[in-house]
């Protein structure tokens, strides 16, 4: 709805403009005012998209009601339209443009003047509303990547740290009889290993820049922890409930936006329920979708799909502004600017899924926003899960480790000679190359960090393929944002590890790596 302000103590010049401008304007809100103290004040709590100022308005004069509203943050930027009489007071347009007027508008009025002035200001306050919403996104863009640089840096610091304790946790396991309480110990400490191993990974997903693949994903894994963060950070006035269907099956996705899908449904509900407080319920489950389900929804097929619902107990809305909720730049006493991008983002990323979203609210009822995921074929796609067996495989072939980080370094030399490997250790690239140099046939393999100091893993490996092409080498990294099989396919690596890895998992690979030369 379109606020306009009308300032005058004629009542025929106020029912003439609010009649014209309610003919001009389907959703036109006239508010009249009767003197220029008043009109000041309506304006101030109203911020209506423009004030008309008529020449005989009561109390203070006109011009300083122009000078106020100029002067003043709040309602600056709001156009002023000088009603006037050109013939009788020639000198009023060079005054009230010195005051800050936008326009004048001649009287008696004429409603083709009227539609015009007011057809220009609507455009031009239009223009200025989406300028300052590019505005506001650049600098939330700029912000979210300086976050996502920093968070990236953290999380990389903090695989480093997490690593040796997984890797010594681990072959400490194996150290002890299977029934101890020692072992019993270890395998809470490797449990609350690997629940921060997930949390890092999200700080690293967040912090990834682009486009990610896809790939077979359980949500439901990333939606308990995405809630935990959520718990901390919102108010106690807020209640948090949610029902997790553990044995929902995976969808193609990319956990990042999966991530950042409900974080901007939950801000959204929080922000309608911050004043007073209230409850929000997320839940999850698998539905059937038949085709009449999917009436309005011509591009979706029928079938098995994951059903999201983040519920709110807000204030609620008119079930007929729905269509409203995906324009950024939609707003009601309860619905800001800030909540449309957010559910826009939403959108965006369901519609890319091959989803659907779907809004249900009512006034002092609260919302319910329920978004549908496809499942993926289990029957023709297999999740790959890393495997649990403790009878690892063993070598004996030389093997040169380089890392920057010296317990990280320490760590993987303790657990490659427990698998029966011969080792050799260097704490950066060049240490590494120099060695290599000298006794390249003594190697068999060489396992790399990426992220390294004077030279970086990718770079040692082409200084290596010169000394030794047929060289079997696995590259690790903690944060490898722009590590992957396309840009790093002509070094002929043989491995693309993501740290922190399992001793398990990195005995398979090395094995499958050397054999593969055989």
């Amino acid at each position: 709805m379109k606020k306009i302000l009308v300032i005058s103590n004629n009542n025929d010049d106020l029912n003439t403009i609010s009649t014209f401008l309610e003919d001009l304007i389907p959703d036109c809100l006239v508010i009249p005012a009767q003197s220029g103290i008043v009109g000041i004040e309506n304006t101030k709590a109203e911020s209506p998209e423009m004030v008309f100022l008529d020449i005989e308005i009561g109390g203070i004069d006109r011009y300083e009601v122009c000078r106020t509203l100029k002067s003043n943050e709040n309602t600056k930027h709001i156009p002023i339209l000088l009603m006037t009489d050109i013939q009788s007071d020639p000198k009023s347009y060079v005054k009230g443009l010195e005051t800050g007027a936008t326009g004048f508008l001649g009287k008696p009025i004429d409603k083709a003047e009227l539609a015009v002035q007011v057809d220009t200001i609507l455009r031009i306050r239009a223009l200025e509303k989406e300028k300052a919403y590019l505005k506001k996104q650049l600098q939330q863009a700029q912000k979210m990547e300086s976050i996502g640089t920093l968070a990236g840096g953290i999380a990389h610091e903090f695989n480093n740290i997490l690593f040796p304790i997984i890797g010594y946790t681990e072959m400490s396991m194996y150290d002890v009889s299977e029934n101890s309480k020692t072992r019993k110990n270890l395998v809470s400490v490797l449990k609350a290993a690997d629940r921060a191993k997930d949390l890092i990974q999200q700080i690293q997903n967040f912090s990834t820049k682009g486009e990610q693949e896809r790939k077979p994903l359980k949500i439901q894994y990333i939606i308990k922890e995405t809630l935990k963060l959520l718990r901390a950070s919102l108010p106690a006035t807020i209640a948090v409930r949610f029902e997790i269907d553990n044995t929902c099956g995976p969808v193609v996705g990319d956990p990042s936006e999966i991530q950042q899908m409900l974080m901007n449904l939950c801000s959204n509900a929080y922000q309608v329920m911050e004043e007073k407080g209230g409850e929000l319920e997320v839940t999850l489950q698998e539905v059937d979708l038949a085709p009449s389900d999917l009436s309005f929804e011509i591009d979706l097929n029928p079938g098995r799909y994951l059903k999201l619902t983040v519920k709110d107990t807000g204030p609620g809305f008119e079930q007929t502004e729905v269509k409203n909720i995906f324009d950024p730049q939609y707003r009601t006493n309860d619905w800001n600017e800030s909540a449309g991008m957010g559910l826009n983002i939403v959108h965006d990323i369901v519609r890319s899924y091959k989803g659907m979203i779907c809004i249900s609210s009512d006034p002092d009822q609260g919302t319910t926003i329920d978004v549908y995921l496809p499942l993926m074929d289990t029957q023709t796609n297999n999740i790959s899960e890393i495997s649990t067996e403790t009878h690892m495989p063993h070598g004996t072939e030389t093997i040169l480790l380089v890392d920057d980080e010296e317990d990280v370094l320490e760590m993987m030399h303790s657990m490659l000679e427990r698998l029966g490997y011969q080792v050799i250790s260097r704490l950066n690239g060049v240490k590494a190359l120099e060695i290599f140099q000298k006794a390249s046939e003594t190697f068999d393999l060489v396992i790399t960090d990426q992220t390294m100091p004077k030279m970086t893993g990718m770079e040692l490996i082409g200084e290596l393929r010169l000394i030794r092409p047929d060289i079997p080498i696995i590259l690790c990294t903690g944060f490898n944002e722009k590590i992957t099989e396309d840009n790093t396919r002509h070094l002929e690596i043989g491995a693309l590890i993501g740290k922190p890895v399992r001793i398990a998992e990195i005995a398979e690979i090395i094995r499958e790596v050397l054999d593969r030369k055989l």
